[in-house]
């Protein structure tokens, strides 16, 4: 079992490293952009983010200039009006009290749950921390071979495994190489003829069994 991890770190670092996305927020070293970010994320393709988050950064470089625009919808092109009141609550919250950095802390402000906390920490905060949805599930179980379903995130062996698999030093580009991975790669629809991890991957092998 252990090369096999070992297989899927290195592999998916190395494609990473040749497959980075160039997304404007993560080369943004203003926090609160790169937290309304991964809230932009939530639930909506990275593609149509880009415009709608450029357009914020340009207009509300604190969360302060953003809670005075009272004309401010930033969501309304991306759908999920909702989101729209959280910002706002986050946006106050963070204008008092600045922005923790804690898992426990971040989990408390509004609209911000476990992988959006995990991003900002792994991504913009420089904290190892593990990246877990519903793409990362579908790839370590194809991977592996094990059934998923919607708890599967939420198992106690599940988590361990991801927690195993994300390396320390590494985390950021490993959990980055994850999200383009699933999204260019390991889709729904999986891309399993241009797939380094063909050879290892149980899924993989029946694909090779069927062609």
């Amino acid at each position: 079992m252990k090369d096999k991890n070992e297989y899927l770190v290195n592999t998916l670092l190395n494609w990473g490293e040749q497959n980075y996305d160039l997304f404007p927020w993560r080369f943004t070293t203003n926090k609160w952009h790169a937290l309304v970010a991964e809230i932009m994320l939530q639930r909506t393709k990275a593609e149509q983010v880009v415009p709608v988050y450029c357009k914020f950064v340009s207009k509300y470089e604190t969360p302060k200039q953003y809670l005075d625009d009272s004309k401010a919808q930033v969501f309304k092109s991306l759908g999920l009006i909702w989101r729209e009141k959280y910002l706002k609550e986050l946006a106050n919250i963070l204008t008092k009290e600045g922005l923790p950095a804690e898992k426990k802390a971040l989990l408390s402000l509004p609209g911000v749950g476990q992988y959006i906390a995990s991003a900002k920490r792994t991504f913009h905060l420089g904290i190892p921390d593990t990246i877990i949805d519903s793409n990362v599930v579908r790839l370590y179980g194809r991977y592996y071979g094990f059934k998923t379903n919607s708890e599967t995130r939420r198992k106690r062996n599940f988590l361990l495994l991801a927690q195993t698999l994300t390396p320390e030093r590494n985390h950021k580009n490993y959990n980055y190489a994850l999200i383009d991975f699933t999204r260019k790669i390991c889709k729904v629809n999986p891309l399993c003829k241009r797939c380094p991890l063909l050879h290892e991957c149980e899924y993989g092998k029946l694909y090779k069994l069927l062609e």
